[in-house]
């Protein structure tokens, strides 16, 4: 029979292993999330991404909203830039601007998050909007970026497009983002990004444009919807499983030599 010190020396030679598997720490690299449809419409779509929330599939902790509003006219009265809390607690702005957008014209804009500081910025080379904000902490593991752009009214207002471009995370790049409403129907897009943390910046181009009279509000608009899924939190990382396997292999494999020589 072995005895509790050879027991200890396998338990041992397990973490020893397990921890040369994990050593050094590989930064995390992010992935896409597959988007599929999770009601009888296909593509991924507002409706989906609400079954996900109601589900409790994914947790918004923020979310950063650039929005056509009034375009930075009439008096300022809607807000073109936002801070939000999570929808399921209102999506109240906490940080908020004014900001005309113009047609077409291509804005860079930056999302950076510390762990407890939400800091956004949208610019150009004579200008820079800054929104920041320190009400929300914690960790984060996933993302989510929308574009939302409404049907055309076919008469005083055509052609609604919204894009998100050279969009670059943590130097990685992932592509970009756009919708367009056409005369029979509107659109909404979504692209999912996976294995993240904090710290994390997001920076791209963006550009919101129409025929016309200009839509107003969130009727052309994006959103960067920051938050946690448990799905992702559940999964061990690569470096993590793979250490794991080699100490459970070579930990029974000293137990099998053991039993042997007894």
């Amino acid at each position: 029979m072995l005895s509790i010190h050879k027991y200890k020396s396998l338990l041992v030679l397990g973490l020893v292993t397990l921890g040369l598997g994990l050593a050094p720490n590989q930064a995390k690299a992010v992935t896409f999330t597959p988007l599929t449809s999770q009601d009888a419409t296909p593509g991924f779509d507002d409706a989906d991404f609400n079954l996900l929330l109601n589900n409790g599939d994914f947790k918004e902790l923020f979310v950063a909203e650039g929005r056509i509003g009034n375009n930075g006219t009439g008096g300022n009265g809607e807000r073109e830039l936002g801070i939000n809390r999570d929808v399921a607690i209102g999506g109240a702005p906490v940080a908020q601007g004014n900001f005309t957008w113009g047609n077409g014209k291509l804005w860079d804009f930056s999302l950076e998050y510390d762990g407890s500081k939400v800091t956004y910025k949208v610019l150009d080379g004579n200008q820079t909007i800054s929104l920041t904000s320190q009400e929300f902490s914690g960790p984060v593991n996933q993302i989510y970026l929308r574009t939302f752009a409404r049907q055309d009214n076919g008469i005083t207002n055509t052609k609604n497009a919204v894009s998100l471009t050279n969009l670059v995370f943590n130097g990685t790049s992932i592509g970009s983002l756009a919708s367009e409403g056409t005369s029979t129907s509107k659109d909404v897009d979504y692209l999912g990004l996976s294995n993240i943390s904090s710290p994390f910046t997001l920076t791209g181009k963006t550009a919101l444009s129409w025929l016309g009279a200009a839509p107003s509000r969130s009727n052309l608009a994006f959103q960067i919807k920051v938050g946690t899924s448990p799905q992702s939190e559940s999964v061990p990382e690569p470096g993590m499983l793979g250490g794991i396997c080699l100490a459970v292999t070579m930990g029974a494999a000293v137990s099998k030599k053991k039993k042997v020589a007894v």
